[in-house]
């Protein structure tokens, strides 16, 4: 799997929207130059490994998500739980069926 700039950006003009700032703003915020933020949004450039980790750091969202567009701990949790929900399925079809409710 290769890195993708173009959804990478669209994930962070995301964020900047949803915290309501100009890229300006997010861009002071992060201390990089407007126009780096603005060539990560648009895809053409990527960021380096210390500006991601800001950049999640300073939003409170994974670098899974910005990377990958998912959060591989939310992904893993939910493997967890589908395999605990079959372990009882199990134990729910191994029970006679005189203690069940209707």
């Amino acid at each position: 799997m290769l890195f993708d700039q173009a959804g990478f950006g669209l994930k962070l003009r995301e964020i900047r929207k949803k915290n309501g700032m100009t890229q300006e703003q997010m861009s002071n915020e992060l201390h990089i130059s407007i126009d780096q933020l603005r060539k990560m949004e648009c895809g053409a450039r990527g960021p380096s490994l210390n500006m991601l980790i800001s950049i999640a750091e300073w939003s409170g969202v994974s670098t899974d998500w910005l990377l990958l567009g998912y959060d591989y701990m939310l992904l893993h949790s939910r493997h967890r739980l589908e395999d605990v929900l079959d372990r009882i399925y199990d134990i729910l079809a191994d029970m006679p069926d005189q203690g069940r409710r209707q």
